[in-house]
């Protein structure tokens, strides 16, 4: 039997040290890339990587809240102001603003731990059954990729599902639909669940007539007011219409399926399961779950997002199944926190699929960057972009590949060339003092930076380069056809400049 904490603080207490214990777990095992992170935040141009896209767009409506988004494959979040609102209203920087999703999933697992000691489970089973509930897309998503929210989408869907306070309930339905539209998909389920799970303390007009009213209210000024406003790829037909979500292997849409809620499915499943001996509410709630999982898949890229909406359905059936005191509850709950635990975890989109590594393989990152942090990859694109006569994009990737290199002497000698070859000898002074700093025994580098100086009309700062270069340079390095012809220049020039 479960033990009573001595009193309400205490209790209160142990919840938050549970939750934050738990928090820790999954980011040991399920780290997030906070090599992509600190990447970005160095070198903002390498805003693609899919950790850190949206972020870009999410920033852009914190400056400009409503305005259509530049990025197509986020224009459907041009409306989801609510957190871009709190943060220009709050003037917060990006790692505090981006830090607010980590709030919602440790808020997330407090009011799982909440609902489940409520439910009469002792600590290591209510620590067993966050674990799993936590180890799926909604906790994966708001940790790994910066700018989505999902878990503050998870807390109101809980909230309207089983929150004590019928005010947390309308609050969830006001406010949550701005933070994602797919809230107002999910609430039926939600307040479904809520009714199932005690059907007789539900009232017809403040537990549905109320958050009715709030959803109508937001989809008549979100597709109605708004909608005239909106870029075509911010409306549900003009989403809809540019994507075919559901063009996909049917093994991908599976798994995407798996990874939405993982090992909390056998928990969603066993509410309809418990709920079996009233056939009317089991086929009730199975139909409700199998039409809003198709809903999702259907109008989601993140197929494995899309199931977070499913979420209140896993919990109810873990509060069933302790309520009707099930013998394969102890058991399935072990089994699940390890299946969660070991489990390999991904990212499923409808084109691709994206490992989700342990915070060991998150810090080799650091050291081993992937290939769009790879300095060499942009300068060999940068030698064919050149071979084109594209000499902007070729400038564009030294420049990458130049913030990217620990040492940048290469793609600072091959940009510097470039800006030598157009006559911009300022440009070209600056990428061969680069050279210079940072391979101080290269002659070369001494007698590019040389030749720039010459051309800015500035002859003793040459001869001295010109110096240094011959000081460390080998015994028939003078006889070089192009290091004679500058010696003849440098000569020649007029003295006293």
């Amino acid at each position: 039997m479960v033990t009573a904490a001595s009193t309400p603080s205490r209790e209160s207490l142990f919840r938050w040290l549970l939750a934050c214990g738990i928090f820790a777990l999954l980011l040991i095992f399920f780290s997030p890339s906070w090599g992509a992170f600190r990447l970005w935040s160095r070198i903002p141009e390498l805003s693609g990587m899919i950790e850190t896209r949206r972020a870009v767009s999410v920033l852009a409506q914190v400056e400009h809240p409503g305005a259509p988004i530049a990025d197509e494959l986020h224009r459907a979040i041009q409306w989801r102001l609510f957190f871009p609102l709190v943060g220009r209203v709050l003037q917060l920087s990006p790692p505090l603003f981006f830090g607010l999703a980590y709030v919602g999933c440790l808020l997330v697992l407090a009011y799982l731990v909440t609902l489940l000691r409520r439910a009469h489970y002792d600590w290591t089973e209510s620590a067993l059954a966050t674990v799993v509930l936590g180890s799926a897309s909604w906790f994966f998503t708001s940790t790994g990729w910066l700018g989505y929210f999902d878990s503050w989408l998870a807390l109101a869907l809980l909230l309207a599902a089983f929150a004590r306070s019928r005010h947390l309930v309308w609050l969830a339905c006001l406010l949550a639909p701005w933070i994602d539209e797919r809230f107002a998909a999910a609430a039926p389920l939600a307040l479904l669940c809520r009714w199932l799970h005690g059907p007789e303390n539900v009232s017809l007009r403040r537990d549905v007539a109320v958050p009715a009213a709030l959803l109508v209210g937001f989809l008549l000024v979100r597709l109605g007011l708004l909608s005239g406003h909106s870029a075509a790829g911010a409306t549900v037909s003009g989403y809809l219409g540019s994507r075919k979500v559901l063009d996909a292997p049917p093994a991908r849409i599976a798994l995407g399926i798996w990874e939405g809620l993982r090992a909390g499915w056998c928990f969603a499943l066993a509410a309809v399961y418990v709920l079996w001996p009233h056939r009317g509410r089991a086929i009730v709630l199975g139909a409700a779950l199998c039409a809003l999982g198709v809903l999702g898949l259907a109008t989601a890229q993140d197929y494995a997002r899309s199931m977070t909406m499913l979420l209140p359905a896993a919990v109810l059936g873990l509060v069933l199944a302790r309520a009707t005191r099930h013998r394969w509850l102890p058991p399935t709950l072990r089994l699940a926190a390890a299946v969660a635990l070991i489990a390999p975890a991904h990212h499923v989109m409808n084109d691709a699929v994206a490992p989700i590594l342990n915070l060991q393989y998150a810090l080799s990152f650091l050291d081993h960057p992937p290939a769009i942090a790879m300095p060499e990859l942009y300068e060999l694109r940068a030698f064919h972009a050149m071979g084109r006569g594209d000499f902007a994009a070729a400038e564009a990737d030294l420049t990458l590949a130049i913030k990217l290199a620990r040492n940048p002497a290469s793609p600072a000698k091959q940009r510097g060339i470039l800006a030598a070859s157009q006559q911009r000898w300022p440009d070209a002074h600056r990428d061969f003092s680069t050279m210079v700093e940072h391979d101080p025994k290269n002659p070369d580098a001494w007698l590019m930076r040389a030749q720039s100086n010459l051309a800015l009309n500035q002859p003793t700062a040459a001869g001295s380069d010109f110096d240094r270069a011959r000081s460390l340079a080998v015994a028939d390095w003078l006889t070089r056809p192009d290091v004679a012809r500058f010696l003849v220049r440098l000569n020649a020039a007029p003295v006293g400049k």
